[in-house]
């Protein structure tokens, strides 16, 4: 029972409190980027506010976020935003019309923890919107130890309180290998196949956070993670946990 109260990174984000060691989402020890530098990110809302991240992979008219994240109706897909608090005529916004979650989604264990967006209808690309590529399918883990990659999100920037930026946030993390995440020191077994672990090992202080659910992880220019879980946020022992877009690429094509 424990990781199904703790797991959620936008949970934490809903609730008024948040237990310090519950894996939740956002953007912690980064940094506000350029604006619409990272034009392939959606911000996913419901009645204008934003609960969930998202990208734009190489198509149009689809969506791909993390399978926790789900709701079965009224979520708009808003595209071209850097400060999602105000009205910004590069944004795009769209209807997503079937949110499809993995069939083999677990929401006690976190498994497949993937959804692809089916939208009303298409973005248009321009200076603003600019799709993603994903990578190749892998069968198995395949980053490597130590790699640098960039997690963006407008998530909670505090691992104590609650502080939800307007504007755009990405910090820079590590992958750390399953085989380290899964020892006893840290995940103790709980890191299961199509998962991946990235931060600051043993150091912490780089993290996502609540409100950063489902939003990417990119590394090489492309689409590698969803935002997905994590033991409270920016922990030295727990590093995020993230799902392996590369994993799920052939589903994703498939939807």
């Amino acid at each position: 029972m424990k990781k199904l109260i703790d797991f959620l990174k936008f949970t934490a984000g809903v609730l008024a409190a948040a237990n310090a060691m519950a894996p939740v989402p956002v953007i912690i020890g980064g940094n506000i980027v350029a604006k619409h530098s990272e034009p392939y990110i959606l911000s996913l809302q419901r009645s204008g506010s934003h609960f969930c991240g998202g990208s734009l992979g190489t198509f149009v008219s689809k969506g791909v976020t993390a399978a926790h994240c789900y709701y079965s109706s009224g979520v708009t897909a808003v595209a071209g935003a850097h400060n999602i608090k105000q009205s910004e005529s590069t944004t795009q916004k769209i209807q997503v019309d079937t949110f499809r979650r993995h069939p083999n989604y677990n929401s006690r264990t976190l498994i497949n923890d993937i959804a692809v967006l089916l939208l009303r209808s298409s973005f248009v690309i321009d200076d603003y919107v600019v799709p993603i590529s994903l990578p190749a399918h892998q069968n198995n883990e395949w980053m490597p130890n130590g790699a640098d990659v960039r997690v963006c999100g407008w998530g909670n920037t505090s691992s104590s309180s609650s502080n939800y930026p307007s504007e755009l946030h990405c910090v820079n993390v590590d992958i750390v290998s399953n085989s380290i995440c899964n020892d006893r020191s840290h995940y103790n077994g709980e890191i299961l196949k199509g998962m991946f672990c990235a931060g600051i090992l043993d150091v912490g202080g780089k993290d996502a956070c609540q409100g950063d659910s489902g939003g990417p992880v990119t590394y090489n220019g492309q689409l590698v993670g969803a935002t997905s879980w994590g033991y409270g946020c920016a922990q030295a022992k727990y590093p995020g946990v993230y799902t392996d877009v590369a994993m799920f690429k052939n589903w994703i094509d498939s939807q």
